[in-house]
């Protein structure tokens, strides 16, 4: 989530900050190792308190957010509430001592969490893979530190994780900020190393000196996703599966999806490969390989319309009204030059997720930050986003992931629309109810 304020803020709105994020960080390191080595005091059952409170309060709004939407989104969002406040209740052992229930789930969450990580590393090999394993055997041994009660006893596991969790982020957080402190005047943090490893040749993305935002509904940025389940009407159900990684018919075959971004007729980013790519399921573990065996050709596509002259229209359209013109362009003018295509490396999803990181870079550079830091901090979309792209960065970018990224920050960058209109409508839509049921039940004169 770090990472992903600084893009929304940009660059020159966070370098003469640097030293509030240090030391920010730095009280995190702080507090994270004076809850470890007092476990057993105070510290860590205030900590534990307000871990909780925050988390109860975060599914509070979640719940709020989810119930002004409707269908699976509303669902989702919903369940999602409802883990956090389930979570909370946990953490502040309401309405009764909850020490080994929450000792066990952490257990599990680790350990499935690190499952996933070593089985996705090992068989996409992305480029930090090796540390993602590393990662992984981390959570397993917290796993059974929490499932042994060994060295602590139930009733300081929640602390413990708390206190782990507090030295990550204070870690993220002074990293973060020493890379601040070295950046120039007008660097674009979408463009360099601060943000994202992937390959070098990004960071010599030129600056701009006077961006261009577009406000309004005049050529908007729209991200067009095809699902993988929308390409293979025979498919094996595979839920979650076939949603976020790649979609398996009877017959064989596999289909991960598309996704592209439009920008009026000016710019069209959808990336293919030169040669269609067959990807069965015999040789699917070495053709999702994120090296450089597995890279090839590729070519990019002209227009929508010549995405429509082969294909069926995108399953979904996520448009932003406000981003930086001039940013994406520059970007996009950067990234055309290399072709390369790879499965899982280099796809797709990979252009438009950076085009989009291009385009929203700084949206928030005007605002107030403190009062708007703290919005986002207690936003869910923007937990959803940060977790999402932890998720792609350590497995890989796919149309699903892509799609749950661009959503979520089209509701963070589009908060008016998404959900005071909601809620104005909801409240115009009960009154009215209200109105017709009092005249119904109201005797005639």
């Amino acid at each position: 989530m770090f990472r992903l304020a600084l893009i929304l803020f940009g660059g020159d709105t966070l370098l003469k900050r640097w030293r509030v994020f240090l030391a920010a960080g730095l009280l995190t390191l702080l507090l994270g190792a004076v809850v470890l080595i007092d476990l057993g005091d105070g510290v860590a059952d205030i900590a534990s308190w307000v871990f909780g409170v925050i988390l109860l309060l975060q599914g509070l709004v979640e719940l709020v957010v989810g119930a002004t939407h409707t269908g699976s989104r509303r669902r989702f969002e919903m369940l999602r509430g409802f883990v956090m406040v389930f979570i909370a209740c946990l953490v502040l052992d309401f309405p009764w001592d909850n020490a080994i229930t929450a000792g066990v789930l952490f257990a599990v969450a680790f350990t499935l969490n690190g499952l996933i990580r070593i089985a996705f590393s090992l068989l996409v090999r992305p480029p930090a893979w090796r540390l993602s394993l590393a990662v992984a055997g981390v959570y397993w041994v917290m796993a059974v530190l929490l499932l042994t009660h060994w060295p602590l006893r139930d009733a300081l596991n929640v602390s413990f994780c708390i206190g782990l969790g507090l030295l990550a982020v204070g870690f993220r957080l002074v990293r973060g900020a020493w890379r601040l402190k070295s950046l120039p005047p007008g660097s674009r943090l979408a463009a360099i190393e601060l943000y994202r490893n992937r390959r070098p040749s990004d960071q010599k993305a030129a600056s701009v000196a006077v961006p261009e935002w577009v406000v309004g509904h005049q050529e908007p940025m729209v991200v067009h996703i095809w699902l993988a389940v929308n390409k293979i009407p025979d498919r094996i159900r595979m839920p979650f599966f076939e949603h976020y990684i790649v979609a398996f018919s009877r017959k064989g075959g596999a289909s991960a999806g598309h996704a592209s971004m439009e920008c009026g007729s000016s710019l069209y980013i959808s990336h293919h490969p030169l040669v269609p790519l067959r990807v069965a399921q015999s040789d699917f573990k070495l053709r999702v390989r994120a090296t450089s065996d597995n890279d090839g050709p590729g070519f990019w596509s002209a227009s929508y319309q010549d995405e429509l002259r082969t294909g069926d229209p995108s399953t979904v359209r996520i448009r932003f009204r406000v981003f930086n013109r001039d940013y994406l362009h520059t970007f996009w003018s950067a990234y055309r030059q290399d072709a390369t295509y790879n499965l899982t490396h280099r796809n797709c999803s990979v252009a438009v997720v950076e085009a989009i990181d291009a385009g929203v870079e700084g949206v928030f550079a005007d605002k107030p930050f403190w009062r708007t830091l703290l919005r986002l901090a207690f936003h869910p979309d923007m937990w959803l986003a940060g977790s999402v792209r932890v998720r792609a960065d350590s497995i890989a970018w796919t149309p699903g992931l892509a799609m749950d990224y661009a959503s979520a920050l089209q509701r963070i960058t589009h908060p008016r629309r998404d959900l005071r209109l909601r809620l104005w409508r909801r409240w115009k839509k009960s009154r009215r109810r209200l109105r017709q049921a009092g005249a119904a039940l109201s005797p005639p004169l």
